[in-house]
């Protein structure tokens, strides 16, 4: 066998590989206390037996490409389903980024409160969102410490945004 087609193989196995250990919004690890409301390309959404609290994990796209092709009905008027909206403030949002890049925010729109971040995974960049509504017992402290143990569980850590 000739060095070209050595290299070659190389070339194409690293590609496989590359492209099986890229992270996608459904390859995290999750607490068992949170199962999977929906699974798609752009976000995935995790929630405990009331939806009363959860995990979402978004893409951070323009979610405009997969208008088509994801559900935007998922925990309607509890969710945003464009995951920025967790990292930009605005009338119906307030956030508080800390010095660790993670963000508490209240969302008054949905009557939501939580813990939102930005992480690196394969090479991809995802925002993760641990909210609760207001009306549950959920608080921010418990909220933070969920996000903490995903972090660890999937060992990332947030990033500047």
């Amino acid at each position: 066998m000739d060095v070209k087609k050595i290299f070659f193989a190389l070339i194409v196995t690293s590609l496989i590989i590359g492209g099986a250990c890229a992270a996608s919004v459904n390859d995290f690890k999750i607490d068992n206390n949170y199962k999977s409301v929906y699974n798609g390309e752009y976000y995935s959404v995790y929630a405990d037996g009331n939806k009363d609290c959860g995990i979402s994990i978004y893409k951070n796209v323009n979610d405009d490409v997969y208008d088509d092709i994801e559900n935007d009905d998922v925990l309607e008027g509890i969710i945003h389903h464009d995951g920025r909206e967790y990292i930009v403030p605005d009338d119906d949002l307030s956030l508080n980024v800390g010095s660790d890049h993670i963000a508490n925010f209240t969302d008054y729109e949905h009557a939501t409160h939580g813990v939102s971040e930005v992480i690196n995974a394969g090479g991809e960049q995802y925002i993760v969102a641990v909210w609760a509504k207001d009306s549950s017992n959920m608080d921010a402290s418990k909220l933070l410490s969920t996000l903490n143990d995903f972090n660890k569980d999937n060992n990332v850590e947030a990033v500047a945004f």
